[in-house]
């Protein structure tokens, strides 16, 4: 069968034609994934894709991976990276970074000149505080900063309004900024293992989260900002220091797993909290 005749096809037809084998299923397109330096200027043109990972860097080599005008992928984990250079800013192009398990301990405004960035992981490094240029990352969908040593959040990261993921687990915070409640696309929030006594009052703001990860906090009550959560699909309470829930946690009729393991709930308590939630899977 032709390929101009194949594309005139009903989708249903087509469908029907793959299924017995008349045509073949195709795997969709990958970036070819180069593995040295070399081996990508000697296909700069097509390089797309360049992963450097544990080949004992001390630094990005910026100046070569900017020759590279195709580059949309970088990935340079299990390296030793220290402090990441301003010059990181004139790989504009990069869609995805992936800078986990590369001993980083500061980053340079200039990261937030990767404004077509999309996924950036920072995930186990010595990160203490992020820097305020972080915001220019218009394009960003997906951060992962767990198992670093930060202590607090700029205001400024309320800038990152297309946000879909954000991953913070296992850091040191004590509080969230007020402007997290703009981050008004989020669906995951993830901030397991730190030392959160209460929320801030415009999380009620993020009405798209579906995820809530609050496990291994400092939390006495459930904030009340969580009940305005009215799409949450799943809470993680573990590990907290509650000793009951607010009666309106019934509010929350889309939720589908509640945890609770490892609090001081009474067993009088947690048969309140079945009868509030009769549809949702809880976990004692």
């Amino acid at each position: 069968m032709m390929p101009s005749l194949i594309t005139r096809l009903p989708v249903y037809i087509l469908l029907v034609l793959i299924s017995a084998g008349c045509i073949p299923m195709q795997k969709p397109d990958r970036l070819k994934k180069y593995s040295s330096i070399e081996e990508a200027l000697k296909n700069r043109e097509e390089v797309g894709y360049v992963s450097l990972d544990n080949s004992g860097l001390t630094q990005i080599p910026v100046v070569d991976l900017a020759k590279l005008p195709k580059l949309i992928k970088l990935s340079l984990r299990r390296n030793r990276l220290g402090t990441i250079s301003p010059e990181i800013e004139q790989l504009k192009g990069l869609v995805m970074l992936d800078l986990s398990q590369a001993g980083i301990n500061g980053l340079p405004d200039g990261i937030g000149k990767l404004t077509v960035l999309k996924q950036l992981y920072l995930a186990e490094n010595e990160l203490t505080i992020l820097p305020v240029g972080i915001t220019g990352l218009n394009s960003l969908l997906y951060l992962n900063l767990d198992r670093n040593k930060i202590t607090s959040l700029p205001s400024e990261i309320g800038k990152l309004m297309g946000l879909k993921w954000l991953r913070l687990n296992n850091n040191q915070l004590t509080v969230l900024p007020q402007e997290i409640g703009n981050l008004v696309n989020l669906e995951r929030l993830y901030l397991e293992n730190n030392r959160l006594k209460d929320l801030p009052g415009d999380l009620s703001k993020l009405t798209k989260l579906t995820d809530l990860n609050l496990r291994k906090n400092e939390l006495d009550i459930l904030p009340l900002s969580v009940l305005h959560l009215q799409n949450l699909v799943r809470l993680d309470l573990d590990g907290n220091r509650l000793v009951a829930l607010p009666e309106d946690i019934k509010r929350l009729r889309k939720l589908k797993t509640l945890s609770l393991q490892n609090n001081k709930l009474p067993e009088e308590t947690k048969d309140k909290i079945e009868k509030l939630l009769p549809d949702c899977q809880i976990i004692f």
